[in-house]
Order: structure tokens, then sequence, then C-alpha cells
């Protein structure tokens, strides 16, 4: 309505403005205020209290045309105007010492060259749809120097000792933001000592691991998912005794598979990321390739692999203390109701900077299920082991 009412106004003006016998109204300094800020003039208001004087000046018509359609305005649209011709003139706006008029110039339509547009035919332009990446890829790779314990009843073997350690971490996780979350993690391990000590062997394995952990969850409610989890871990190189030939370990003796199914309690806060993984049924596999180790894993002689049945309940997380410290820990616990395996693996790593860093590697593990236990070997009264590993290395994320 506003609008209507202003256009109406200034279509009256144009019409008395083209009544002139001249153009000059056209280029009138005059005009600026129908355009401007919305101002209260004292032009305006004095015209309307004196009325029109009778004159045939061109500019003074059209400034008394102006003024008739400000005071219309004034009435009709009071909430357009915001302040007054005073402020102006106090903030420093208006020009008043103008004495010579401004002289006209040529319309810029008017001095314009003609454009010539070339008949050229324009190639249609198809649209590039990008699809959005759901995938999301990160990594680390350190080789560290490391001062390793053993307790003495590790279920692997080992000796307190000086050594080098690699560590390759490599993941690729899914998710679509709606539904579907699909995360893959590649763990590996490979570290090598030096002993004096053992007449057998000039180096051998100190940390060994190969683990794949791929884990599809489906949303349901809040921060939970319904989620089917596959987990394989073995180990690449052998694992000896000490001052024996005897093998304790290889690649895929043991091969652990873990399947379950349950859920998934997702946590993401702003220095804390984390996910439990509740499975009332879970199924672990443990298979041996070598006959002499099937009976250390507790596997009944002439086969090559043993079947369990049971609750399996996995807690991960990374939790970024301070600026340079953060904590990843991995809580395992399985149950197939008549023996316990517990796994607390935790590296606090410290970052030196963007290539080096300390970490702290600490690994409680509670086994009923060991062979030298249910043989009654070297048994000290407890089926808890430790492993820990201090390092300063090389550090690099991708």
């Amino acid at each position: 309505m506003i609008v209507a009412s202003y256009t109406d106004s200034l279509s009256t003006l144009v019409k008395n403005i083209q009544r002139q016998p001249s153009s000059k109204g056209i280029h009138s300094p005059y005009l600026f205020r129908l355009f401007a800020p919305g101002t209260v003039y004292a032009s305006a208001l004095a015209q309307n209290m004196s009325g029109r004087e009778n004159t045939e000046d061109e500019e003074l018509l059209l400034n008394q045309a102006i003024n008739e359609q400000l005071n219309i305005a004034y009435v009709l649209t009071p909430q357009l105007f915001s302040s007054t011709q005073r402020e102006l003139m106090n903030a420093g706006r208006l020009l008043s010492d103008l004495d010579s008029p401004i002289e006209e110039t040529a319309l810029l339509a008017e001095t314009q060259e003609e454009i010539i547009i070339p008949d050229v035919a324009i190639e249609a332009i198809e649209p590039e749809v990008k699809k959005p990446n759901f995938w999301t890829l990160k990594g680390n790779g350190s080789l560290q120097f490391t001062q390793t314990y053993f307790s003495d009843n590790w279920y692997q073997g080992g000796e307190k000792n000086y050594a080098m350690l690699g560590q390759l971490t490599a993941e690729a996780n899914y998710d679509n933001k709606r539904r579907v979350q699909w995360d893959n993690k590649f763990e590996a391990q490979l570290g090598f000592q030096t002993s004096e000590t053992d007449q057998y062997h000039k180096f051998k394995a100190t940390s060994n691991l190969l683990r794949l952990t791929s884990s599809l969850g489906i949303k349901a409610v809040g921060h939970w998912n319904y989620a089917a989890q596959i987990q394989l871990e073995t180990q690449p190189y052998k694992s000896y005794k000490a001052n024996s030939p005897d093998i304790t370990a290889a690649f895929l003796s043991p091969l652990y598979v873990r399947s379950s199914i349950g859920m998934d309690y997702i946590i993401k806060k702003k220095r804390f990321e984390g996910k439990l993984h509740l499975a009332p049924l879970s199924y672990v596999i443990t298979y041996v390739n070598r006959d002499e180790l099937i009976d250390r894993y507790g596997i009944d002689p002439g086969h090559n692999s043993k079947h369990e049945w049971g609750p399996n309940v996995e807690f991960t997380f990374t939790y970024h203390m301070w600026k340079n410290v953060s904590w990843a820990s991995r809580l395992y616990w399985f149950s197939n109701f008549h023996l316990t395996r517990i796994e607390w693996e935790n590296t606090i790593n410290f970052t030196i900077n963007k290539y080096l860093s300390t970490k702290l590697f600490l690994y409680p593990r509670f086994d009923d299920s060991s062979d030298k236990y249910r043989a009654g070997e070297n048994h000290d009264g407890t089926f808890l082991m430790f492993k820990e590993w201090f390092s300063l290395g090389l550090n690099y994320d991708f």
C-alpha cells in the first residue's frame, strides 16, 4: 500500500514535469529529495503553510511540485521519515554554499555507442552434480624405540628389554548421517628385541599383532545403533619362549574370529569419542594351524579349532586430555559361561611435534583359559597378566 501510494505520487510529478515547455527540470538538483532517505524538509512545510507562489520560473515550479508530493507523503506515510533538515545540516550532509547552478550534462544513454553483440552460438552448459562423500579415511604410523616389561606369566612369553617397535593404524569409516554407519579399522604392531641371555635367538618379536575390525550399525534411537561386528586377530611373526626353541605363537596360530550381534552406543563430545558395543550373542572361533600349539590354546586333540558362544562387551574410546596428550583405549570382555577373557589395552600418546611422540602402552589381561593354568604349570595364584612398554620415536598422522 505504501509503495503504491508513493508510486502514484511520483507518476503525478512526472506528468507535471512533462507538461513543462523544456526538459531542464529533469536535471534539477531538487529531485534528490524524492529518492534520498526520508527527511522532513522545512521548505516543504513552509510552502504548505503559505501556499504556492505565482511564477513562470521552471525550476521554482518544479521545486513547488516536489514540495507538494513531499507534503502528501508526510501525511500518508509518516513512518518513512526518520530525520529532519536541521539534523542533516548539523551532520554536514547538505551543501548550502552552491552559488552557481549545476551544469547540464548529456544523459548517459545518449552518449553510449551502439553495442554490437556478435552472432556466436553459445553451447549449453551441463551442470556438474557431485555426490556427497560419506567416507572418512585416516590413519597413523609410528616407529618407536621402546623399553618393555612383561610379567613372568605373560601368555605369549617375553623378557624385559629395549627394542624397536613399528605400528600402523588405518581407518575407513562410512556414515551417511541418517541411518547407516560402517566402521573399519586395521591395526598392525611388530616389535623386535635383541637378547644377550637367549642362546637360541639373537632377536625375537615382542609386540606382535594383526587385527581387523568391521562394525555395521543401523540407526535405532538417539545414540543407539543396531550393530553387527566381526573381528579377526592374529600375529605376523613367531614368538618363542625365552631360552627355548619352542614356539608359543605364530601367524594363524592362533587366529581369533569374533562375530557378534547387539547394540552400539555412540559417544561424541568435544574431546571424547567412544563406542560401547553390547552383544548378548557372540561367536568366537579359535583356529590354530600348528599341531604343536593345539593343546596350548585349549583345542581338543585331532582338531584345529574350537568354538565358543557367549555374551561380549567391547568399549573403545579416544580421549584428548590436553592439547598434546591423548589416551586411546580398548576394553574387551568375553565369557562362554565357563571361562572368561578380559583385555584392556591403553595407549597414552604424548605429542612432541608433528613427527615426534612419546608413547606409554599398558595392557593388563585376564585369561583363565590359558593352557598352563589348566595344566597347573607355574601357577602363582592369579590369572592376571600384564604388559607395558614406553617409547620415543617417529610418529605421523594421515
